[in-house]
Parts: structure tokens; sequence; C-alpha cells
């Protein structure tokens, strides 16, 4: 049975608890999407060689939002109060005040309660006042009151009136919604106001516009249509076009709609089997699934064994017979990949029933929840998928692309012959013989970026020259290829399933090119075109000068970012000790040998060494004038998977399945940032981009706070008082501190005009060094490039914005209407992008459950550190790679009561459930940790 509860999974009892409004708890507010949560806290990650600081979408007070909790099928409006006591606050049109850490609203309306009528809720609640007085507050039913509210559940209950009215007036196209929008075989991606154009009459336009009350009305049907529609982002405002909704295919939804009456058929054969004689449930359609699913398990139990922790047993791998699956029997398969794998379906949806009847009537899995997770579990059994495959990676869908199992996305191949064009810049580049040092590991087979340093006459001063690979001079924008790059527009480094934004074999085959495919043909090499973005420094890190030219490199030079680090005598992290785990058999080192020569540091003549640390003095001055401004100082190492795979596979013949041995799982820790050099160098180079194009009002992805620095100072004294003063101790600020230094600054959106960015200590940024691996690069190469060929053609003359204003947009390559529409896309498939990275830490959790169940090397001592108290347990993270972990009132184990235990307290625990398909751990107090005075050293366990 389901839980009431919703602190253990995404799916809970909302069938038979009440449902009534005042019933409804809001405490713990459902996830959205994956990578679109709103309110949460910002990402601070370090890419390859920059910063990559990304922030999340935060309400602000006075904007209505819907808010559904993981426990309750009903919805509510409710208008946004503040972010206080480290919780967001919410008046409910139920006339409840309600606090949640996090929240992810499918839809939202800007600025919908004025100042004055939030003023009576706000003086209730003091920007000062704890959680705990919070929570006592709530005890005491002293908060704000429905008389303080009144305005509010008026005008909310207003808003809820006209959008029934408009839903009643159109009531024949919204009911029939999906089979009005939906492809017969293929997803479609729209937004509220594209699907207003098709689902509502012009009359319903003012001023062209439509209202927000009837866009809620399409929402709400939407929601009303149990598996059709999924929305996969959440924008900050209603206005904003990225706000779009999956509309599942009709072959899916007739798919759904097909096992559910084989479902009912079966239930109701299995209850009239009790008469004598009847045979209805023998000829059962889904009887026929049953048999031959039972049959693939036990061939699959004869090598693996079950786990209840969505993994099966390691095994050092064999075959299984090939089912030969009856139509129907595939049907139910692909539901129950649609159930477990691709989180289709709503928690409070009934269509749950079908999937825990299915997985009952097989009869193999009596010990263990009928759920999601068994299911999963089913489908590795029967070698639909391997039982490593990442659960993470079905969760999140690229519009335009397909998910392949144990592989990565599925693209329609462009015309690569088609998409090319002659180099634009051929007659304009400049020779560069100075040496280019191309700092990437010896592994990494996309070199798009390099460094070198010319003097002047003045010996205080030099150029840096950032020399980036440059695709865009041979491709055409808005072609085919152009298009391709665009579904999956950033490199996702997911081990085991790493995804090109531009494939490494793509173009290796075609016209007179077969001899190199396109990352071969532009990656930085001897003769290479490359586009240098250059700026004139002094040792101070002041900068004078700035330009953008295309160049052709004469005498590049590889070598590796630790040994520049090391040779440069860079400060290294301190890491943690036990911080490592590995499970498996490895199996040597990789056989790839790089095809450049590298070069070590040493090796390096003086001229070259000198340069080198030259570079090294000078970009460090530069991020020294950036600290000055608020840069963030530090980034913590993160946890590094690395899976190594058997590449020989079991001996299978046409009727069987190879299944081949686990793979190998190596977690630790990063054993450095990289390069400070290189990092600080592509910074630089996206400062100089920005600064390029914004002087000639230029439009190009531009990367600023969203806030555009009006809360600045506010940001800068809160980080300079409370954020990096931990860093300089050693200490990494917790979720909720970098949440708040997000809520000051915005967080960071894609933009086509520039604005500050608080984190990098910049008055405008956007990114320029890797046009081989990022499509917002490649955008900006692309405008440069237009831009460039426009004043050559004009006898040199720079571009200037009050005499060529007509010129300037009309010579681009993207005009500043297709950005508009471009870059919320953009910014949303980055979003995804990332959070398909994320699923390395399903690689981390497959390790964890290993290690602990079959292989035994955990850690001896596990700490778990209280972040967060709800009533049904605690949530927190253990000191084993950061990893969240749940301690609910049975892990407690007679140690404490939930209500007196404090955020931070810390426990030594053992695990008790590590369940790899639902993301959660769950752990069991072994002691409680007592902290004397302020240092870890005098803590004891009770």
């Amino acid at each position: 049975m389901f839980s009431d509860s919703n602190l253990y999974a995404t799916m809970t009892n909302s069938i038979t608890r009440t449902q009534t409004s005042k019933a409804t708890n809001l405490a713990n507010l459902k996830a959205g999407p994956a990578g679109s949560q709103t309110g949460s806290a910002m990402e601070f990650n370090l890419e390859r060689h920059e910063h990559s600081i990304v922030g999340t979408d935060i309400a602000k007070p006075g904007d209505m939002v819907e808010l559904g909790s993981s426990g309750s099928r009903m919805p509510h409006l409710a208008i946004y109060l503040g972010y206080y006591g480290d919780r967001n606050h919410f008046y409910a049109s139920n006339g409840t005040w309600n606090m949640s850490r996090g929240f992810s609203s499918p839809f939202l309306v800007s600025n919908f309660a004025k100042p004055q009528e939030l003023e009576p809720i706000l003086s209730k609640l003091s920007a000062d006042a704890t959680l705990q007085d919070f929570e006592k507050m709530k005890e005491e039913e002293s908060g704000p009151s429905r008389e303080d509210a009144k305005v509010l559940i008026d005008r909310m209950d207003a808003f809820r009136a006209e959008t029934e009215s408009v839903y009643q007036r159109n009531l024949t196209k919204l009911d029939a919604a999906h089979k009005l929008l939906s492809y017969q075989h293929r997803f479609r991606y729209m937004s509220l106001f594209q699907m207003a154009d098709a689902l509502l009459p012009n009359s319903m336009r003012v001023k062209g516009e439509v209202s927000p009350a009837a866009l809620y009305a399409i929402h709400v049907a939407l929601t009303r249509v149990e598996f059709g529609f999924r929305p996969i982002s959440s924008s900050r405002a209603l206005h904003r076009r990225d706000q779009l909704y999956e509309i599942f295919p009709q072959d899916q939804t007739n798919l759904v709609e097909k096992v559910n009456l084989l479902a009912r058929h079966y239930i109701l054969a299995m209850a009239r089997s009790r008469i004598p004689g009847n045979d209805e449930l023998e000829n059962a359609w889904l009887t026929k699934f049953i048999e031959q699913a039972r049959t693939a398990v036990k061939n699959s139990r004869k090598i693996r064994e079950i786990t209840p922790y969505g993994i099966l047993k390691p095994s050092n791998g064999g075959t299984i017979p090939k089912p030969e699956w009856l139509r129907i029997s595939k049907d139910v398969i692909r539901f129950l990949e649609l159930w477990a794998s691709y989180g289709l379906f709503e928690a409070s949806a009934r269509l749950h029933s079908n999937g825990a009847m299915i997985l009952r009537a097989i009869g193999m899995y009596d010990d263990m929840p009928l759920n999601q997770t068994t299911a999963w579990t089913f489908l590795q059994e029967i070698g639909h998928i391997m039982p490593w495959e990442v659960p993470s990676r079905y969760k999140v869908r690229f519009p335009g692309t397909e998910i392949v199992p144990g592989a990565g996305l599925k693209r329609e191949e462009p015309s690569i012959e088609t998409s090319r064009r002659t180099d634009i810049a051929a007659d304009a580049r400049q020779d560069v013989s100075s040496p280019v040092f191309c700092i990437d590991a010896a592994s990494t087979r996309v070199i798009d970026d390099g460094i070198s340093v010319e003097r002047t006459e003045k010996k205080d001063e030099f150029w840096i020259h950032v020399h980036a690979a440059d695709p865009a001079s041979g491709i055409e924008p808005n072609s085919e290829l152009c298009k391709y790059m665009e579904l999956v527009p950033d490199n996702i480094y997911l081990a085991g399933h790493f995804q090109a934004m531009l494939p490494a074999e793509l173009g290796g085959n075609d016209g007179d090119y077969a001899s190199k495919s396109l990352i071969e043909q532009y990656s930085l090499q001897k003769d290479c075109p490359a586009l240098t973005f250059s700026a004139k420094v002094n040792r101070r890190g002041d900068v004078f000068d700035y330009k953008i030219e295309p160049s052709t490199l004469r005498n590049v030079v590889y070598m590796e970012p630790e040994d520049v680090s090391r040779f440069c005598l860079e400060p290294q992290p301190k890491l943690a000790r036990g911080t490592e785990l590995a499970v498996g058999q490895k199996r040597g080192e990789s056989d790839y040998e790089p095809e450049r020569k590298m070069v070590l540091a040493n090796d390096l003549d003086q001229a070259q060494q000198e340069d080198v640390l030259l570079l090294y003095e000078l970009t460090k001055a530069i991020k020294d004038k950036r600290l000055e401004k608020g840069a963030w100082p530090y980034f913590f190492p993160r946890p590094a998977v690395t899976v190594q795979f058997d590449v020989t596979q079991p001996t299978a013949s046409d009727d069987e399945i190879a299944i081949p041995a686990d793979p190998y799982i190596h977690v630790g820790m990063e054993s450095s940032n990289g390069s400070a050099l290189v990092s600080n160098s592509m910074v630089l180079a996206g400062e100089i981009a920005a600064r390029w194009c914004a002087e000639r009002q230029i439009s190009v992805p531009y990367r600023r706070d969203a806030n555009m620095g009006v809360r600045e100072q506010e940001a800068l004294a809160y980080a300079r008082g409370e954020l990096y003063p931990l860093i300089a101790k050693g200490i990494e600020p917790n979720m909720s501190q970098r949440a708040e230094l997000s809520r000051l600054t915005g967080g960071i959106e894609l933009a086509a005009q520039p604005g500050p960015y608080f984190l990098l200590g910049l008055n405008m940024y956007a990114k320029a060094t890797s046009p081989l691996r990022r499509f917002g690069d490649l955008i900006l190469h692309w405008q440069v490039h237009a831009a460039l060929a426009h004043e050559r053609a004009r006898g040199g003359g720079r571009l200037e914005p009050a005499r060529d204003s007509d010129d300037v947009d009309a010579t681009m390559a993207f005009s500043q209407a297709q950005l508009a529409e471009t870059l919320p896309l953009l910014q949303l498939r980055e979003k995804l992008g990332r959070a398909v990275s994320r699923g390395a830490s399903d690689w981390i959790l497959m390790a964890v459950a290993r290690a602990w169940q079959h292989d035994g090397n955990l850690p001896e001592r596990i700490v778990f550190t209280v972040d967060m108290q709800l009533r049904e347990g605690l949530l927190g993270h253990l000191d084993l790679f950061g990893l969240d972990a749940i301690m609910d009132a049975d892990g407690l184990d007679g140690r404490a009561l939930i209500k007196d235990v404090k955020v931070a307290d810390r426990f030594e625990v053992a695990l008790a459930d590590v369940n790899v398909h639902a993301g959660q751990i769950l752990v069991k107090a072994l002691g409680r940790i007592e902290t004397a005075g302020k240092q870890d050293g005098g803590a004891t366990a009770q």
C-alpha cells in the first residue's frame, strides 16, 4: 500500500486519503520536471575550463503560483510572500499560510498582488524570525489569518471563477485538447500561447493578448488528462514562451488505454474464475503476457539474483534465452517502461494501479513493493534494459530527440554538405606564429581553445590571446547541421553515456571532406583556423583594449592542466579522507592513445616556460580584480565517477541475449579544478566577447543576473559577510546559504542584451571558447563573423549602432527576433542537459548499493548531517560524497525525538536502504554526535 507520507517517494496515497482543501498539507511541495525546479538553490559547477554558475527561476512577492503537494490530487492557487527563515512562504486560496523549502510551480502570474495587498500578511512575518519561530506560530495559529488575506483570497477566487467561465465556454475543444493537438507517432512541444491559438477563439483575446485566466483554463484542461501532457519547464513569468508542454503521441496514449482495458478485463476474469467451468482467465490476453514474463524472469534468475535496491545482484555475465514476445506482451512491456522509466504519470494518477496489478499477476515479486522500482527491476530481468542502466536518463527528454537504451540520444542526421560554406574569413586571417598552449587532459579528443601571449613595446603591457576553434567560419547558420546541434546544445558528460553536441564521426565521409570529420577538421592543431579573443593588459590586471580577429595557428603546444598547475605552483585543494569507493573488477587502463604529442612544462624551452608563467601571472591578476568586485573565490571539488565496461561480450546465439559482466565503478573526489590559467583565460575571453558585441549592439547569448544588479550591494555584503569567510576556512557554504545569494542576484539567465554577472565579478559576460561543444558559443561566433565580414566590406570601419542601426540586424546571422525565440529554448535545453549530467549520482548510488550489500568496502563511519526537519522525519546529507539521505522516526531508533533535532545536528549512521531507481537513501542512527565547543575534534558518539 502507498504511504500517506510524502517523505519517502514521489508516489503517495492520494486515492483513499481525504482530499478536502483544508486537509491538504502543503509542507512538502511537489517537485517539478527534472531540471526545472523553482526556488531551489543555485547550482555551482566548474566546467572543464570556465565557470558555469546556473541560477533557477525565483518567484517574487506578489506572484500568484499554482502549488501541489506530493500527497494530494488537488492543486491550489497561492500568493508567494517571500523567503524568510530558510523557507518559502505562501498564502493559499484555501485560507492557509504555508511554508516550503523548495517548490515548483507549473503556472505563475507575475505581480498578481500589489504591495499594499500583501502588507497585512507580511506584517505578521518578521524577516528576522527563525524557522522555529515560524513553526511555533503555525502551532499556535498566530500567523497570517484569513482576515489578513481577505483581499488576496477574493482575487484568487475571482481568477478561478474567470478561469472556470472560460473553460465552460470552450468545453468541447478543451476537453478534446489532446486529440486536437497531438501527433500520431511523434511527441509535440507547445507553449500555452500556441495552444491558445488552436483551442480558443480570437474573441478571447484582448488587444491581441490572451488573458492569464484563459491560459490557466488551458493549463487546467491539460492537468485533467491523466496521461497526455507534461510540463517540461518552469518559467519565472507567464509571458515567457519557454514554458513548454510535452504532448504525448496518440500511439502512446492509445497503448496506455489498451493496457488499462486489458488490466480491467483480467481483474474481472479473476473474479469470474471462481465460477466452476469458467475459463475466461486462462484465455485472457494479459495471461499470455504473464506466462511469457514468468519464463523470462526465471531464466534471468539462473544467472543473476534479484535485489530490492533497483539493481540486480552483480554477476560475471552470461546469456539468457531471447523471448519471442507476442504483440500483446510488447505492448505491456512498453507500458511498464513508460510507467517505471520515464516518469510520465502524475503521482496521483489512477494508472499506477495498473502497473502494480501487472506485477502482482506476474507473481515473481511477492516480497517487494509493487511500485515503479520493482517494474524497473523487471525490465532488467527480461533483458529490456541493462541491469546498470542509469534511471535519470529517462526522466529528461530533449525536444526532438529519442532516448536510446544503453546509449545516448538519437537525432535525425543532417545533410553535412549543404550545411557547409567556404571560409567566411579566408582572406582576413592573421598568422599566429607564437606558441599557442592548448591545455587539456591527454584523453580529451575535442581541443577547442588555446592561449598565447604577445609582448608590446611597453615593458608592463601585454596582449593575452585566447584562441577558440572556428567551425562557424565553415558552417552555415540556420542550416540543417545548425538545427541538429541546437537539439543537444551542450556536450553531456555522463559516464557511460557521453553525448556530444557535434559527434566526433559526423562529416567524416562527406564530399570533399571525406578524410576528416568536422571535429578533426576544426579542433585546434597546426595550420588550423581559429577565432582569437585578445585583451591588452598589465601586471596589475587592468584591461586597456580588446579585439576579436580570425586567425591561423602555426605553432600549437599540447599540455595537461595538472602539469601546468604544478609548474605554476598553483595551490591545490585539500581533499577529505575516505572519499573514494570502487566496486567491480577493474579492467586495465584506457587503451586510448592521443594522436597529438603532449609536452611537459619542464620540457618546454626557456622562452615558452616564461610565456606560461607570464600568462599565469597576468590571468591571476585579472581574476584578483574580479574578486574585488565580489566574484566567487573558489569552487570545491565534486565527486568524479569513472565507469569501465567489460568489452568482452559473452558468446550468444541468435536466440539468446548476451549480458556482460557488471561494470567497474570508481567514485572519488576531483583531484583538482584543472588549471587556473585556463579557467581565468576563458572567463577573460567571455568578457571580451560580451564587450565587443555590446558596443556594436549585437544580440548574442549573454549570461547575466536576472535581477540586473538591482540588489548588487546586498549580494556583495552577504557574500563577503557570510559566505566568503567560510570559503577562506575551507568550509563549503550550504545549500540554504547559496540559495540566499541566488535570491539576491536573481540567478543566471540567457538574454539578448548584456547585464552584470555578480558571481564572476563582471559587468557583462558571454561564453565564447567552446563552439565545438556548446551551441551558445557557436551562435556568438556566427554573429561575430557576420559583423567582421560587414566591417571588412565597409572598408574596415567598425559598426556604429547610432549610424548603422538598420545594417546591424540585417547583416547578422541571427536577427534579434530570431534570438528572442531561440534563447529561451536554448536555456531550457541547457537546463535539461545539466539535469542529465547529474545522473552521475545514479552511478554513485549503484556503487554504494553494491559496496554495502556485496563488496563490503563502505567506509567504517558514515555521518548524517540534518538539513531539514519534517514531521515525518529528517532530511540531510552524508559525508559520503555529499549524498542526500532520509532518517525517519524508525531510523532515529529512539535516540531522539524528531522535534528535538535541529538543523546541522549530526548522527553516526548505518545504511538502512538504498534505492537506485528512486535515487533515495534511508539511514538508521547508531549514535548522536555531540560536539564539544566548536571543534569537531571534541565530537563523541552516544
